[in-house]
């Protein structure tokens, strides 16, 4: 059971694995647009449902996997692991991951710009995050705990960019130029809030990319290796 499923992007690929494979989400337009793709043999193994981490549609001791992806931090944390228990077969396992900022592995002053034009400036996107939740994920979930009384075998791995561990989820993808990356920063929520609140001004997102290529001397063939911060914590339901 995948938990905060979005559009499926990971309730999908858990079919691999499972013989019953459920999506589940609090958005109803979500859960529509995470349906489109039930298609073929996948028809009969997926199936999506509304629902949220603090009230988990399934049967007490049902579910073999449950996943959070990217979405963790959004949750009551104590009501989802009481539920994560409830629902989580003797022995099954609780796997939530996230991912936070892109870095710019070979221009660490891309990266400095980068920070203070998301987060630092308050002329920019900083104030137009939802909070405690995106502190959380920056934080890697390092201020979540997991209770003990109920968990067992946790394990927790994260990662910095331009290190190495065998262990780490690694999100990495090269650019040539800014195109594709302007294009991406354009989908985060505090871009289109900060849009709405600023009709009139120059875009946010070419400012700071334009200041980046001038700085940097960037032009639209420049090859940028971009990973992104990321954890997974994974555990066993023993309660």
């Amino acid at each position: 059971m995948d938990v905060g499923c979005g559009p499926g992007e990971a309730t999908y690929p858990l079919v691999k694995y499972f013989d019953h494979v459920v999506g589940v989400d609090i958005s109803e337009v979500m859960i529509k647009e995470a349906s489109k793709l039930r298609k073929g043999e996948i028809l009969q193994k997926v199936e999506f449902k509304v629902g949220s981490g603090e009230s988990i549609p399934a049967e007490p001791h049902s579910v073999d996997l449950l996943t959070a992806a990217e979405c963790f931090h959004w949750f009551d944390h104590e009501k989802f692991f009481q539920e994560a228990c409830r629902v989580l077969k003797l022995g099954g396992t609780l796997a939530y991951w996230g991912y936070s900022d892109p870095v710019f592995i070979d221009y660490p002053d891309a990266s400095l710009i980068l920070e203070r034009y998301v987060y630092l400036d308050p002329e920019y996107l900083g104030p137009y995050w939802e909070y405690p939740g995106t502190n959380l994920l920056k934080s890697n979930y390092r201020d979540v705990n997991i209770p003990t009384d109920r968990f067992t075998d946790i394990k927790r791995v994260e990662h910095e960019p331009g290190t190495r561990n065998e262990d780490a989820l690694v999100l990495k993808k090269q650019y040539i130029g800014t195109n594709d990356l302007r294009c991406l920063v354009k989908t985060w929520s505090s871009y289109h809030l900060w849009k709405k609140m600023n009709p009139n001004e120059p875009d946010v997102v070419d400012l700071m990319f334009d200041e980046i290529c001038k700085d940097l001397r960037w032009t639209e063939e420049t090859v940028l290796n971009v990973e992104w911060i990321s954890v997974y914590v994974f555990a066993t339901e023993y309660y």
